[in-house]
């Protein structure tokens, strides 16, 4: 059998890399009152503006279950709005208010700052390839993992 199991590798590569995230940056969300997929949601609508609930569930591949629940919590936390489609009236359009895009700057900074660890602890050039940089990136957080 052989070892190669390439696409297999970058999905296993994924799912470790995003686990890893999560994990690292939620007690920092949970500060602002926010988890993963609230974060998500409004660095989606700051970056691409308003959208349907239905559009925000395909666009982050979250089922619409969690889409509604997670913008309702964003709603009562007044960090988005919700108006009516004009277009279809079973349909309603988020949008972020001034307050959802005052935390931004703090949610990128968030991101980025994991990001940049990872890529200065593995001495990883940002030119290098993509699939070197996975595997190093995945390595370092397996062990991690392991430690804890």
């Amino acid at each position: 059998m052989p070892e190669n199991t390439f696409p297999g590798d970058f999905a296993q590569s994924f799912s470790i890399i995003h686990r890893a995230f999560q994990r690292d940056v939620l007690p920092q969300y949970k500060e602002m009152g926010l988890n993963a997929t609230s974060a998500y949601i409004l660095l989606l609508l700051h970056q691409q503006g308003d959208s349907s609930q239905n559009e925000l569930a395909r666009t982050l591949v979250i089922n619409k279950g969690q889409i509604a629940h997670e913008v309702r919590r964003l709603h009562t936390d007044g960090y988005v709005s919700q108006t009516q489609s004009t277009d279809n009236r079973t349909t309603n359009i988020i949008h972020i208010t001034d307050d959802g895009q005052a935390i931004i700057p703090q949610i990128i900074s968030i991101r980025n700052r994991w990001w940049q660890e990872r890529l200065d602890n593995n001495q990883i050039d940002p030119n290098n390839s993509f699939k070197d940089t996975l595997n190093v990136l995945m390595t370092e957080l397996k062990k991690q993992h392991q430690q804890s």
